[in-house]
């Protein structure tokens, strides 16, 4: 599908009704934006849907009990890492 559309003065473009439909666009989608010289991609993304707390931080607490570090060492690598 080819079609011609305009850039308003907000720098806003309206993506043709064919197109919202065939994709399955709805309003509040998220898209990533990229430029290669005279052409710009847009990617439709959708987030992770997080159940839990615990179930978001699970990949880090398993990766903290494989690291041997021990408590203090977090502590002081975590405070040492928000002072930069």
């Amino acid at each position: 599908m080819v079609s011609l559309i305009k850039l308003s003065s907000k720098g806003q473009i309206v993506i043709p009704f064919e197109l919202r439909e065939k994709m399955k666009l709805q309003e509040g989608n998220l898209f990533v934006i990229s430029d290669s010289g005279d052409s710009i991609c847009m990617k439709k993304i959708e987030l992770p849907k997080i159940k839990s707390w615990k179930e978001a931080t699970k990949p880090f607490r398993d990766a903290a009990k494989r690291s041997n570090f021990s408590e203090e060492e977090l502590k002081e690598l975590i405070a040492e890492s928000r002072s930069r």
